[in-house]
């Protein structure tokens, strides 16, 4: 009777570690936990969690199971449809912590080095894989067009919702990833209401995405040389770690000043996330600042757009998709950032899809503000992808893939109805 009561107490202890963790990593990163915070916040001793789960990776494969467990139950006995779809939705939104944990960990876990890497990797690939079950399923039964590329489609869906969670997270109020997806559902199925005629609207710069990088004209040469050795080291190290991951002591050493000297040049680590930032959208500005405001040349170009960035700047997609899935915790001093960043892209977007409806370039379905929140979805979810099998995933070609269905056969820049 005294062994089962111990039992009990364990696993009561257990659970109660194991919800801890589960909010900690949600509000914070896996990064910025420690098996102490973890103990505190359960109110047990750090030897305690250290006996129960060892290590801070098998804690977090525990969190993870726990949360697939969940959703497997929602799914045992059903069907592979694409109803399935809406149900798995609906589920993740309604487990608490479940949406916030994997956005978090889908970024992190782009690095070969991080402990779920492999895990969301596989997570990733399965989910593609079902996906293609459901889309050929309904096209088998002709819900679907017959030329539908059943693999290629379920890649592309598969991002879109990843990135859908994620801009949920900032602007909730504008997105819901259960109502994004039946919206897609629809179009594919072709049963999404035609829109009708759409007033054209004068053109928003692509710039507007990007918050301007201070002018660094002050002080000797050799300290601006310093402060952009400074962001090049940031940047390479807050794509590899996080922002909470990332110590001021690494970077400093990485180049070769002390912690001091780096707090002279940028006063506090938030000051230097928002500088690394900064810099990440002036080196996009520079590419943009004389692109062509034609919108259907926007569009066809986006997927050249992408593969450009994939090969010539893959730590910026990296730091990218790292810290914009961690910083979804309003906690985080880059979720601001984000959020403005997010809500500025589905403007800009809605604006060039609004302009080339207007002319007639795009299918009669397609709304310009439900798509321009679509195409922002599947490009993050895609960088997501590309970190965790880059040699399987074509960014540039997805995007255009997407675009196929978007814009009307034949139409090109320049073109009016």
């Amino acid at each position: 009777m005294e062994s089962a009561t111990r039992a009990e107490r364990s696993a009561s202890t257990r659970h109660r570690v194991l919800a801890s963790a589960r909010d900690l990593f949600a509000a914070r990163g896996f990064g910025a936990v420690s098996m102490r915070d973890v103990a505190a916040e359960a109110g047990v001793s750090h030897p305690t969690v250290r006996n129960l789960f060892g290590s801070m990776d098998a804690l977090l494969d525990a969190v993870v199971e726990g949360y697939e467990a969940d959703l497997q139950e929602a799914l045992e006995g059903r069907t592979p449809d694409l109803d399935l779809i809406d149900v798995i939705a609906r589920t993740g939104r309604d487990i608490p912590g479940y949406i916030e944990l994997f956005t978090v960990l889908a970024g992190a876990a782009t690095l070969p080095e991080h402990p779920a890497h492999e895990r969301f990797r596989a997570r990733d690939a399965a989910f593609r894989a079902m996906g293609a079950e459901m889309l050929r399923n309904a096209r088998d039964r002709g819900e679907l067009p017959a030329d539908l590329d059943v693999v290629g489609e379920a890649r592309r869906l598969n991002a879109a919702w990843d990135g859908l969670q994620v801009i949920s997270r900032y602007l909730p109020d504008e997105v819901d990833v259960p109502e994004a997806l039946a919206h897609r559902i629809a179009r594919l199925r072709g049963r999404a209401p035609e829109v009708g005629s759409i007033a054209d609207a004068d053109a928003l710069p692509l710039t507007m995405l990007l918050v301007d990088e201070p002018v660094d004209d002050a002080g000797y040469a050799v300290g601006r040389r310093r402060r952009a050795d400074i962001i090049e080291q940031a940047t390479k190290i807050f794509a590899r770690d996080g922002y909470h991951g990332a110590s001021l002591r690494d970077i400093a050493s990485a180049v070769g000043v002390n912690a001091s000297t780096l707090l002279h040049h940028f006063g506090s680590k938030e000051a230097l996330v928002a500088a690394v930032l900064a810099h990440r959208d002036a080196a996009m500005a520079a590419r943009e600042a004389d692109a062509d405001d034609d919108p259907v040349r926007i569009l066809r170009d986006l997927g050249a757009a992408a593969s450009h960035d994939a090969r010539t700047e893959p730590g910026l997609i990296g730091i990218y998709a790292v810290l914009s899935t961690e910083a979804v915790a309003p906690t985080h001093p880059a979720h601001e950032y984000f959020r403005d960043r997010f809500a500025r892209a589905i403007r800009m977007f809605e604006n060039v899809l609004q302009r080339a409806a207007a002319r007639g370039a795009t299918r009669p379905d397609v709304d310009p503000h439900a798509e321009a929140i679509h195409l922002i979805a599947l490009w993050d979810g895609l960088q997501l992808q590309w970190g965790y099998d880059p040699e399987a995933i074509d960014i540039g070609r997805e995007l255009d893939a997407h675009l196929a269905g978007v814009l009307r056969d034949g139409v090109d820049a320049g073109s009016a109805a």
